[in-house]
């Protein structure tokens, strides 16, 4: 490789890092097309760090995925509460 920056401490994967970015925005600004993108960068990054020996963030990666997943469970839960009220106010309320 010429041309590049080499880190003497290895170099960390930027989709990695983009995992566990996305992940923790997933909770905080705009949950699940956030969190979707958290398990994909993920992913991408696993595989990345597979093919490239050196390259670290692996953690980081993992980190990602399971707060994306985590973020999309929560979406669904919530999407599923708010069903179940809009049912249940719609069914006592023509009693």
């Amino acid at each position: 490789m010429s041309g590049g920056v080499h880190m003497s401490a290895g170099e960390t994967s930027g989709k990695a890092i983009a995992s566990l970015v996305l992940g923790i925005g997933g909770f905080v600004i705009f949950p699940f097309v956030l969190s979707i993108l958290a398990i994909v960068f993920g992913r991408s990054a696993k595989r990345e760090i597979a093919e490239r020996p050196g390259l670290g963030g692996a953690g980081l990666a993992t980190a990602g995925i399971v707060l994306g997943w985590i973020g999309v469970a929560l979406v669904a839960l919530a999407v599923l509460f708010i069903v179940l009220v809009v049912v249940a106010s719609t069914s006592s309320g023509s009693g």
